[in-house]
Formats: C-alpha cells, structure tokens, sequence
C-alpha cells in the first residue's frame, strides 16, 4: 500500500514553502496525511515518519537495511568517512570498537577538569561584563571548542589553532547551502567556494596529522587522540592514520556543535521561565555550594540533567534523522522504496501530544525517572538511537550538566526580549539570530578550587 502525500500540484506549491519554513511545512505535512508521509518532487522520493515504534524499526530492528542517507554525504567534504558519514558498516564497526574505549566512564570522568577550568574563564569573562546583554550562542560554540580541543587534543581550539575554527566554520557554510539547494554541481566540481573551502580543510588535516604524529612520538598526554593512536583490535592492528584523520574530525565537529546549540537553548529556556530557573538554581546550591563541580556531584544533579533533556525534547540539536533503504521495505504498513529518504522526524516526535501531555510546555519533571519509564523508549532520542546511537552521548550530558550547573551557580539569566528568536532548521536546529541573555551576577559567588 503507497502512503499518503501530497499530489503533484500541492508538491510544487509546498516545496518553496519547506525552503523557507522546513519546521512548519514538515509539520503541516504530518498533521495533514498521518505519521508517514510520501513526498515525490521529481526523481526526489522522501517518507516522512513521525511515530517511535516505527522509527525503532528503522533505527534498530531493521537497521541492517538503512544506510546513511544522500544528505550525510555533504559532509564527506570536512569529514571524510567517518563514523557520521560512512555507510561500510564492517569498517563501521571495526572503527566503532576501536574509538568506544576512549569514551567509557573512566575516561569521562577524567575530562571534568577540563570541561569545569574552561567553563570557569567563559564565566569570567561573563563578570567583567555583568549586566550587559550577550549573545550565549556565540559564547557557548566558542566554550564547547576550547572544551572539545582539550578533550580530543589538550589544546584551545578557540584561541591556539585558528586553522581549525577557520576551516571548520568555512565548510559548514558550504555544506549547508548545498544542503539547502535544490539543484547543486557534484562536490567535486572545482568551484572558486569549492576550492577555497578545499584549501582550509587540508590546513586543518595538517594540523590534526601533525598531533597524530606527536601522539605516536609517545608522551604522557591523556587526550582522546592519544586513546586512539593507542587503540589496538583483536589482532594487534591500530587505525591508519587516514582512518584517525576522520574520526577525530568527525569527533570535533560533533563534540561542539550539538552540546552548544543545547546550552544556548536551555538558557532561553531558564530565562523565560524564571520559577524553574531558581529550582534549578536551588539545586546547585544545595549540592555544591559555592565550589567548583566535579564529577562525582553529577548524582547531585538530577534536575539538571532533566532540564538539558527537555531542553532537548523541544530543540533536539539534530532535528530529523535520515536513513535510506538498502531493499524495498514496509513501514506501518505502507511501501518504502530501496533508494528513497527516509525522514525520522525527532522534532515532531518530541512534540506528539499522543506522547507528551502540553507538549508546548517547558516541563523538565517529564524526565523524572517514573515518567521516563512509562514512555516509549523513542518517544525521546535526542542522540538518535539504535546501533549508530551517538558514541560521545555521556561525554555530552557530562559536558551540558556540568556547564550548565556552573552557569546558573554565578549568574541569574535574563532575556533580551527585544531580540528575536527563531530556531533555524538545517543540519542541526540552532537559533537563527543567536539568543541575547544579561547574565546578572548573584550575591553568592563561587569560590575557587
């Protein structure tokens, strides 16, 4: 049986409108035909899927069947094939069980310094300028690098290596207005952007071989890269250094992106509801009072980690999921064809008033443990799910809770309610404008530790 869909002429009116509105349109669309969806714009065959149970099915049960779809191959440029990218699924699980010990508890445990001394600067660069309104979005994508450099390398992306920051912010331009183009040349068509863009990621692979080199050097560092050189399979062999090259890229650029955009969310979120900001508030002081967080307190902040999650229930960093059948399959009963894109709508899915009471409300108690529990275990996957679920999703959450914590220990956030903000679906659903926030100083200020 074909799913539901738009025809042809309600096709051609839509498709300006999901250029220009992905959020409503998509939305529009699942209100209109159901929880899936077919989409054909000319040789383009896209199944929107908005229900747990079937995105379980594509995710896990089925997973063998589901490549990566077309859109990840846009990242190829800056990656190369990585574990984002690549659709070899033995070379996937070959690279996967060599990078998953560099992000057990042990060595997440080891990275709090890092993440809590970075924090600390951001904050008190925030002091030198209390009560005036900044762009948190900018702060947090510039924190999260200096952290993820330290993570993956024991450098500050954000002020040592200016050929990452470059190279980085000059391919993710490029990818997302080929991402966004209807009608684009291959990516290996040598246009002038195409080549400027070539030239910053190869200083940037500079940089990262030159690193790998020192790491095989030998030294005492405890970064990710140096887990990784390190990384032995079954029969003695470690990663050619092609294979490094990509991973720790793909580990930077997911390492940032994802837990900035969700920080800069929950502050607009604490901002505009001031009651849960100070329960949240509350619970930082009860737990840490006015020393620096640690590892260990993270037990301690149970509330915290909920409002990072409902955070991510209503701005999920990567907003859709995209998958692509290998073989001809079925999905609720409806047709799927070997090919076509299949669209796991994690926004909407997050939204689903069948699945969340009020799910417009700002509600952080969803994620007590009782409440999870009784939910689907897809009705919130945030970090996708299945066998390809996000390696790093522990070092993220340590990230998120630690930084936010510290963040409303120092400062009570107001919103600039002036400025605009619109949440900007592309590859990963950030704030178009960024998110103007006056962080006011409280009369109890942390000590040093």
């Amino acid at each position: 049986m074909k799913a539901p869909g738009p025809g042809l002429v309600e096709t051609g009116r839509i498709l300006p409108k999901l250029a220009k509105n992905p959020l409503a349109t998509v939305g529009s669309l699942l209100d209109g035909y159901g929880d899936v969806v077919r989409v054909k714009a000319g040789p383009m065959l896209v199944y929107l899927v908005a229900d747990p149970v079937l995105t379980e099915y594509v995710l896990k049960d089925n997973y063998t069947n589901y490549r990566k779809s077309p859109i990840y191959d846009e990242f190829s440029i800056l990656l190369g094939d990585g574990q984002l990218t690549t659709n070899n699924m033995d070379y996937w699980r070959k690279q996967r069980k060599l990078i998953s010990p560099a992000f057990s508890h042990t060595h997440v445990k080891g990275f709090a310094d890092d993440i809590t001394g970075s924090t600390a600067a951001m904050l008190d660069r925030w002091d030198a300028a209390a009560g005036e309104y900044r762009d948190i979005y900018d702060d947090y994508v510039e924190l999260l690098l200096a952290v993820t450099g330290r993570i993956l390398f024991s450098i500050d992306l954000s002020t040592d290596t200016t050929q990452v920051t470059d190279a980085m912010r000059a391919a993710f331009a490029f990818i997302m207005k080929r991402v966004n183009a209807p009608v684009k040349l291959p990516q290996s068509f040598p246009t002038p952007a195409a080549r400027r863009v070539a030239h910053k990621v190869g200083e940037l692979d500079d940089v990262v071989r030159q690193l790998i080199e020192e790491r095989r050097g030998g030294g005492d560092t405890s970064d990710v890269l140096t887990a990784l050189v390190r990384a032995r399979d079954e029969g003695g062999q470690g990663m050619r250094e092609e294979d490094l090259l990509n991973e720790i890229k793909t580990l930077l650029v997911a390492g940032h992106e994802s837990p900035a955009n969700a920080l800069s969310w929950a502050c607009y979120l604490l901002a505009t509801h001031p009651q849960i900001q100070e329960r949240l508030a509350s619970e930082v002081r009860d737990a840490l009072g006015n020393r620096t967080p640690a590892f260990a307190d993270l037990g301690q902040l149970g509330y915290c980690r909920m409002v990072i999650e409902e955070t991510m229930r209503l701005y999920p960093p990567a907003w859709i999921v995209e998958r692509t059948p290998i073989a001809d399959d079925e999905i609720g009963g409806y047709q799927v064809s070997a090919g076509a894109r299949v669209t796991l709508c994690m926004y909407y899915i997050h939204r689903d008033k069948r699945l969340w009471d009020d799910p417009a409300e700002f509600r952080p108690e969803r994620f007590a443990d009782k409440e999870v529990a009784e939910r689907h275990k897809f009705a919130f996957f945030p970090f996708s799910g299945g066998p390809r679920i996000c390696l790093g999703k522990d070092m993220s959450m340590t990230e998120m809770v630690l930084i936010l914590a510290m963040t409303v220990q120092r400062f009570r956030l107001e919103l600039d309610s002036a400025h605009l903000v619109v949440p900007l679906a592309s590859v990963n659903l950030r704030p178009e404008f960024g998110i103007r926030i006056r962080p006011v100083r409280r009369a109890t200020q942390p000590a040093l530790t």
